[in-house]
């Protein structure tokens, strides 16, 4: 059983990501998985609907973003956090 393909407009999508959509906003807003999502935006790069500075500023990580991580990841081992 073959599994419905969904059109999404470049323009509009495009448009949202240059708006400051966030991921999750985008994923819901066009009923996309996290994989789906990296793969448009890929083709949107491709296409030149956006640049690979505005793919890149996507996908970078914030330092709190960082030290959430570590502070998890140390957690989830044993340590301590403070």
């Amino acid at each position: 059983m073959a599994i419905a393909r969904r059109k999404i407009k470049a323009k509009t999508i495009a448009s949202d990501v240059e708006a400051g959509l966030g991921d999750n906003e985008l994923m819901e807003k066009y009923q996309l998985s996290r994989e789906k999502l990296q793969g448009v935006l890929r083709k949107l790069v491709d296409a030149g609907w956006i640049t690979e500075m505005q793919l890149y500023e996507r996908t970078t990580l914030t330092d709190s973003a960082i030290t959430k991580a570590f502070l998890e990841a140390r957690a989830a081992l044993g340590g301590d956090v403070d």
